[in-house]
């Protein structure tokens, strides 16, 4: 697999709303919660990770112009995240409401914005150059004004441009004309357990990850994460591979699955073999959970430090 050299976000920065509840409230009912976070999330998280970690990064997707769009402004400014398209004036970033419970398990409600409404012509002027990684998430596909647009942009995408997909929770909700199209495209996909029997149809993972790589060409890579078991590689050699992971307790796993993905594509920028950089990702995606918030990724620093603590046993 040919190394990246930077990272360019398509499709969704939006704001998490995170709200840390006792428990999940009865239908009708209230609960009160415990701490809440108002911060950029969405492809934020993936931007912000691979940053902390040494990777050039690049926001090519809509900011609106309300309350919503100011807090995603400051977060990419605050992140030295530069920006590829012009702010937009069509109305404001959208949002969404997280309730997060002790066990860091987390439940959303997204109210979409103007980050979901990527044209044609906002993607025809990304001024891409070779060596990049264009991540897109399911959640772009799912959008009518964005999923329709990046269905036709992704799969022309210039040989010497890689394609990391992250379908999301939302999987099984992408239109199908959309997902089949941008799988063959596909470099690096990256989903959990849940999303990849959904994906494929299949509870068994071998199974599954031999018909999901069926509809990826050749040379593609499936990474599926597995929490604190790791995550599992399937690639053009054809069979498995498992990456142990690192447990913890969970705190908070708003973000762990960009916080994996991040890592895994700084991890092959900075020129690790895919083995080593899940390695990586696992490590980064164990010490986001343990903390509190979406963009929660080690930085560089960090991430050494505990991996030289793992050699030194």
């Amino acid at each position: 697999m040919r190394r990246p050299r930077r990272l360019v976000l398509v499709g969704s920065v939006l704001v998490d709303v995170l709200l840390y509840v006792p428990h999940m409230p009865e239908r009708g009912g209230d609960v009160l919660a415990q701490g809440a976070v108002v911060t950029a999330g969405g492809g934020y998280n993936v931007l912000a990770g691979a940053s902390r970690l040494g990777m050039p990064v690049a926001y090519a997707g809509k900011v609106g112009s309300g309350p919503m769009g100011a807090q995603v402004l400051r977060d990419l400014e605050s992140a030295d995240i530069p920006i590829l398209l012009p702010p937009s004036d069509d109305g404001d970033t959208g949002f969404d409401i997280g309730l997060v419970e002790p066990d860091g398990e987390r439940t959303f409600v997204t109210a979409p914005g103007v980050e979901s409404k990527l044209t044609a012509s906002d993607l025809a002027v990304i001024p891409l150059v070779g060596g990049d990684v264009v991540y897109v998430s399911g959640y772009d596909l799912c959008y009518p004004v964005s999923g329709a647009a990046l269905a036709d942009w992704l799969p022309a995408l210039p040989q010497d441009v890689l394609l990391a997909f992250d379908p999301g929770p939302l999987v099984g909700e992408i239109p199908v004309r959309y997902l089949y199209v941008v799988l063959r495209r596909v470099d690096i996909i990256s989903l959990n357990q849940r999303e990849l029997a959904i994906l494929t149809g299949e509870d068994a993972l071998p199974t599954a990850m031999e018909r999901l790589a069926g509809l990826l060409h050749e040379g593609a890579w499936v990474v599926v994460r597995a929490g604190a078991q790791g995550c599992w590689l399937a690639g053009p050699e054809g069979h498995l591979r498992h990456v142990p992971g690192r447990p913890v307790a969970a705190v908070d796993s708003t973000g762990a699955g960009d916080a994996h993905v991040a890592a895994l594509l700084a991890a092959l920028h900075a020129g690790h073999p895919l083995e080593e950089a899940a390695h990586r990702a696992n490590v980064a995606a164990s010490i986001a959970v343990g903390r509190r918030g979406p963009a929660t990724g080690p930085t560089l620093e960090e991430l050494e430090s505990l991996l030289g603590e793992e050699r030194s046993r």
